[in-house]
Protein backbone atom coordinates (compact mmCIF):
# COMPACT_ATOMS: atom_id res chain seq x y z
CA UNK A 1 0.00 0.00 0.00
CA UNK A 2 1.82 3.11 -0.87
CA UNK A 3 0.44 7.14 -0.49
CA UNK A 4 2.38 8.07 -3.11
CA UNK A 5 -0.07 11.03 -4.81
CA UNK A 6 0.24 12.12 -8.72
CA UNK A 7 -1.33 15.13 -7.99
CA UNK A 8 0.28 16.29 -5.08
CA UNK A 9 3.85 18.93 -5.89
CA UNK A 10 6.61 18.14 -4.68
CA UNK A 11 10.32 19.40 -4.81
CA UNK A 12 13.82 17.74 -3.08
CA UNK A 13 15.03 19.03 -0.21
CA UNK A 14 18.49 18.41 1.59
CA UNK A 15 17.90 17.45 5.03
CA UNK A 16 20.98 16.41 7.33
CA UNK A 17 22.68 15.57 4.52
CA UNK A 18 19.91 13.52 2.94
CA UNK A 19 18.01 14.03 0.05
CA UNK A 20 14.09 13.93 0.43
CA UNK A 21 11.13 14.63 -1.44
CA UNK A 22 8.73 17.34 0.17
CA UNK A 23 5.16 18.35 -0.53
CA UNK A 24 4.74 21.92 -1.92
CA UNK A 25 0.97 21.76 -0.75
CA UNK A 26 -1.21 23.88 2.25
CA UNK A 27 -2.95 21.15 4.27
CA UNK A 28 -0.04 18.88 5.10
CA UNK A 29 3.56 18.41 5.50
CA UNK A 30 5.04 15.15 3.79
CA UNK A 31 8.23 14.11 3.33
CA UNK A 32 9.85 11.32 2.18
CA UNK A 33 12.92 10.39 3.82
CA UNK A 34 15.23 9.47 1.70
CA UNK A 35 13.33 10.11 -1.21
CA UNK A 36 11.44 7.13 -3.01
CA UNK A 37 11.64 5.07 -0.58
CA UNK A 38 8.46 3.90 1.92
CA UNK A 39 9.94 5.55 5.05
CA UNK A 40 7.86 9.24 5.53
CA UNK A 41 6.31 11.63 8.12
CA UNK A 42 2.87 13.07 7.42
CA UNK A 43 1.59 16.25 9.10
CA UNK A 44 -2.15 17.15 8.83
CA UNK A 45 -4.02 19.66 10.42
CA UNK A 46 -5.41 18.57 13.31
CA UNK A 47 -2.55 16.11 14.09
CA UNK A 48 -0.05 16.78 17.43
CA UNK A 49 3.49 17.06 16.53
CA UNK A 50 6.04 17.40 20.21
CA UNK A 51 9.60 18.28 20.97
CA UNK A 52 12.07 15.04 20.56
CA UNK A 53 13.08 12.09 18.36
CA UNK A 54 10.95 9.47 18.33
CA UNK A 55 13.47 7.15 17.04
CA UNK A 56 15.81 7.85 19.89
CA UNK A 57 13.20 8.26 22.91
CA UNK A 58 11.55 5.90 24.80
CA UNK A 59 7.32 6.42 25.07
CA UNK A 60 8.07 7.37 28.28
CA UNK A 61 10.15 9.79 27.67
CA UNK A 62 8.14 11.18 24.60
CA UNK A 63 5.29 11.81 26.99
CA UNK A 64 7.35 13.91 29.35
CA UNK A 65 5.86 16.87 30.77
CA UNK A 66 9.25 18.46 29.82
CA UNK A 67 8.50 18.33 26.07
CA UNK A 68 6.26 20.53 24.32
CA UNK A 69 3.62 19.40 22.20
CA UNK A 70 1.25 21.58 19.63
CA UNK A 71 -2.17 20.50 17.97
CA UNK A 72 -1.63 21.75 14.30
CA UNK A 73 -4.46 24.02 13.13
CA UNK A 74 -3.28 25.17 10.33
CA UNK A 75 -0.43 24.42 7.34
CA UNK A 76 0.05 26.95 4.67
CA UNK A 77 2.57 27.23 1.74
CA UNK A 78 4.50 29.10 4.03
CA UNK A 79 3.45 28.73 8.00
CA UNK A 80 2.28 26.31 9.75
CA UNK A 81 0.38 26.97 13.41
CA UNK A 82 -0.51 25.07 16.43
CA UNK A 83 -2.02 25.59 19.38
CA UNK A 84 0.30 24.16 23.13
CA UNK A 85 -1.65 21.49 23.94
CA UNK A 86 -0.76 22.70 27.93
CA UNK A 87 -0.71 26.24 27.37
CA UNK A 88 -3.08 27.01 25.08
CA UNK A 89 -0.99 29.56 23.65
CA UNK A 90 -0.67 29.51 19.68
CA UNK A 91 2.52 29.18 17.61
CA UNK A 92 3.19 29.88 14.07
CA UNK A 93 6.72 28.07 12.10
CA UNK A 94 8.07 29.14 9.13
CA UNK A 95 7.07 25.86 7.28
CA UNK A 96 10.20 25.35 5.78
CA UNK A 97 11.55 25.33 9.31
CA UNK A 98 9.15 22.78 10.64
CA UNK A 99 10.09 20.77 7.81
CA UNK A 100 14.09 20.37 8.62
CA UNK A 101 12.90 20.05 12.30
CA UNK A 102 10.77 17.22 11.34
CA UNK A 103 13.47 15.50 9.16
CA UNK A 104 16.19 15.44 11.62
CA UNK A 105 14.52 14.61 14.67
CA UNK A 106 14.05 18.01 16.29
CA UNK A 107 10.26 17.51 16.50
CA UNK A 108 7.90 14.23 15.70
CA UNK A 109 4.27 14.05 14.96
CA UNK A 110 2.14 11.87 16.89
CA UNK A 111 1.81 8.12 15.52
CA UNK A 112 -1.60 8.04 13.76
CA UNK A 113 -2.02 5.91 10.38
CA UNK A 114 0.43 3.51 8.23
CA UNK A 115 -0.55 4.38 4.79
CA UNK A 116 2.36 1.93 3.60
CA UNK A 117 2.20 -1.42 4.55
CA UNK A 118 3.87 -4.45 2.31
CA UNK A 119 3.62 -8.37 3.43
CA UNK A 120 5.74 -10.69 1.33
CA UNK A 121 6.06 -14.47 2.07
CA UNK A 122 9.69 -15.59 2.79
CA UNK A 123 10.09 -19.50 2.10
CA UNK A 124 12.01 -21.46 4.07
CA UNK A 125 12.13 -19.43 7.05
CA UNK A 126 11.36 -21.63 10.11
CA UNK A 127 11.35 -24.60 8.32
CA UNK A 128 12.52 -28.36 9.97
CA UNK A 129 14.27 -30.53 7.64
CA UNK A 130 10.67 -32.88 7.74
CA UNK A 131 9.28 -29.69 7.03
CA UNK A 132 11.37 -29.64 3.61
CA UNK A 133 10.20 -33.31 2.68
CA UNK A 134 6.88 -31.50 2.05
CA UNK A 135 6.11 -30.65 -0.97
CA UNK A 136 3.07 -27.85 0.49
CA UNK A 137 4.47 -25.66 3.27
CA UNK A 138 3.39 -23.49 5.97
CA UNK A 139 2.88 -19.59 4.33
CA UNK A 140 5.43 -17.64 6.65
CA UNK A 141 4.93 -13.54 5.89
CA UNK A 142 6.94 -10.67 6.78
CA UNK A 143 4.83 -7.40 6.93
CA UNK A 144 6.20 -3.95 7.07
CA UNK A 145 4.37 -1.03 7.94
CA UNK A 146 5.61 2.51 7.73
CA UNK A 147 3.52 5.05 10.44
CA UNK A 148 3.34 8.70 10.03
CA UNK A 149 5.76 9.72 12.14
CA UNK A 150 8.78 7.98 10.27
CA UNK A 151 8.88 4.63 11.82
CA UNK A 152 9.06 1.28 10.74
CA UNK A 153 7.00 -1.72 12.04
CA UNK A 154 8.01 -5.27 11.06
CA UNK A 155 5.66 -8.35 12.10
CA UNK A 156 5.84 -12.40 11.36
CA UNK A 157 3.20 -14.75 10.69
CA UNK A 158 3.12 -18.13 9.79
CA UNK A 159 0.28 -20.49 9.14
CA UNK A 160 -0.92 -23.47 11.28
CA UNK A 161 -1.92 -25.29 8.47
CA UNK A 162 0.00 -25.89 5.45
CA UNK A 163 -0.68 -23.93 2.21
CA UNK A 164 -3.49 -21.97 3.93
CA UNK A 165 -3.07 -18.53 4.44
CA UNK A 166 -6.32 -18.18 6.58
CA UNK A 167 -5.01 -19.63 9.47
CA UNK A 168 -2.00 -17.34 9.43
CA UNK A 169 -0.81 -15.94 12.99
CA UNK A 170 1.61 -13.97 14.54
CA UNK A 171 4.46 -15.46 15.67
CA UNK A 172 6.98 -12.53 16.33
CA UNK A 173 5.89 -9.27 17.72
CA UNK A 174 7.59 -5.61 17.07
CA UNK A 175 8.25 -4.59 20.44
CA UNK A 176 6.70 -1.09 19.94
CA UNK A 177 3.10 -2.36 18.84
CA UNK A 178 2.53 -4.20 22.37
CA UNK A 179 2.70 0.08 23.09
CA UNK A 180 0.18 0.93 20.49
CA UNK A 181 -3.04 2.67 21.64
CA UNK A 182 -6.36 0.90 21.18
CA UNK A 183 -7.25 3.04 18.01
CA UNK A 184 -3.52 3.03 16.63
CA UNK A 185 -3.73 -0.39 16.96
CA UNK A 186 -6.81 -1.26 15.19
CA UNK A 187 -5.84 0.94 12.20
CA UNK A 188 -2.65 -1.67 12.25
CA UNK A 189 -4.06 -4.53 12.10
CA UNK A 190 -6.58 -3.38 9.80
CA UNK A 191 -3.90 -1.84 7.23
CA UNK A 192 -1.83 -5.22 7.99
CA UNK A 193 -4.69 -7.56 6.97
CA UNK A 194 -5.26 -5.99 4.03
CA UNK A 195 -1.03 -6.50 3.05
CA UNK A 196 -1.21 -9.98 3.85
CA UNK A 197 -4.75 -10.27 1.32
CA UNK A 198 -3.14 -8.18 -1.23
CA UNK A 199 0.32 -10.59 -0.82
CA UNK A 200 -2.00 -13.78 -0.88
CA UNK A 201 -3.68 -12.83 -4.27
CA UNK A 202 -0.29 -13.85 -5.99
CA UNK A 203 0.21 -16.84 -4.54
Amino acid sequence: MDDHNPTRKHTFHTIDGVEALINLDPGELFLDLPANTPRYIRVQEGDQVQEGDVHTQTSQTMDSQTLSKWRIDSISTDTVTGVNVDTGEAQEWDREWLIQRLGTGGFSVKLTDFDRVSASETTGLGRSHADEQDDEVSPHVIVTAYGNNGQKFVQLYSATEPGDWESLQLVNQDQHVKEFSEDVLEKFETAVARAIELEQQYH
